[in-house]
């Protein structure tokens, strides 16, 4: 188990670039640019690792440590999703997932605060704001969709009769996706206007190798909630999560193309209502409905 877990791991780390390349690639197209290569991703972080890294004079020890922490996270999401092998406790646990999560989204945002740049530290206190609503939701998304009456374990997800109950957490989890991703409607990968910028701002400061790491675990946190969204849905083979988590990508670069970014009072909105339709889920759940 362990062996497949590790192979899981290699596989979604070494796609992830290639994800995150190709949904560029079809954005421009969508828009009428000829766009990126697929693999420029992979030319960036080649680059990167060839680079020296630089911070800001006086940073403390948490500077230094924030893009290993964020890969640290990134890789045992990836490894825990219970695709080649049923996840392992703790990891593969959902609420144990959900606080790792939260601790590199907390140590990054401590991190660009340390920098004392100010458009670093505007994106790490509208990070955390944005995060205050979708954690709550994604949870409930995840306990909705299959863990409710099967324990919290990421292994329940591939075991649920889908319905309504199914419908509204994956209508959850879409829009926790598109916040936990930096998607447009709530942020935008490809700005480079300080004062909009939200997950990139916290990367303003990094560069070289240490901003390749950020890079790397953005793409497999990316990857791995596609995937993650691809087992709240029918099939329960990994071909079929695969699939699912293709229709996925491009469905959310679809809505990249069709919206434009809210404004960020308006994006509270936006997640309140995520939650609604996790909770909904769940109180269907709870009543027993067959719809």
């Amino acid at each position: 188990m362990i062996a497949l877990s590790l192979l899981q791991l290699l596989v979604i780390a070494a796609l992830a670039p290639l994800v995150q390349g190709a949904m560029k690639l079809l954005r421009a197209r969508l828009q009428g640019r000829p766009g990126p290569s697929a693999l420029q991703p992979y030319r960036d972080l080649a680059k990167l690792w060839r680079k020296e890294s630089i911070l800001p004079a006086g940073v403390s020890p948490i500077a230094v440590a924030a893009p290993g922490i964020a890969l640290g996270v990134a890789l045992p999401l990836a490894a825990a999703l219970p695709l080649a092998a049923p996840g392992m406790p703790p990891l593969g646990e959902i609420i144990a997932l959900i606080f790792l999560l939260a601790l590199s989204r907390f140590v990054l945002g401590l991190a660009a605060v340390d920098s004392r740049s100010a458009f670093a530290s505007m994106a790490a206190s509208t990070e955390q704001t944005i995060a205050a609503l979708v954690e709550p939701t994604l949870l409930l998304a995840l306990l909705g969709a299959a863990a409710l009456g099967q324990g919290t374990q990421l292994s329940a997800l591939r075991y649920l009769p889908f319905g309504l109950a199914g419908l509204l957490a994956v209508g959850a989890f879409f829009l926790v996706l598109l916040a936990e991703t930096a998607r447009v409607p709530i942020d935008n990968q490809e700005t480079h206007y300080e004062l909009t910028m939200i997950h990139e701002g916290l990367a303003l400061e990094f560069s070289g190798w240490q901003l390749a790491f950020i890079q790397v675990a953005s793409h497999v946190r990316q990857l791995s909630f596609l995937l993650l969204a691809g087992l709240l849905l029918p099939g329960g083979t990994v071909w079929a999560v695969a699939a699912w988590a293709v229709a996925i990508a491009v469905v959310v670069t679809v809505v990249e193309t069709l919206f434009a970014k809210l404004r960020l009072f308006e994006i509270p909105q936006l997640l309140a209502s995520a939650f609604v339709l996790a909770a909904a889920s769940i109180a269907l759940r709870l009543f027993g409905t067959t719809l």
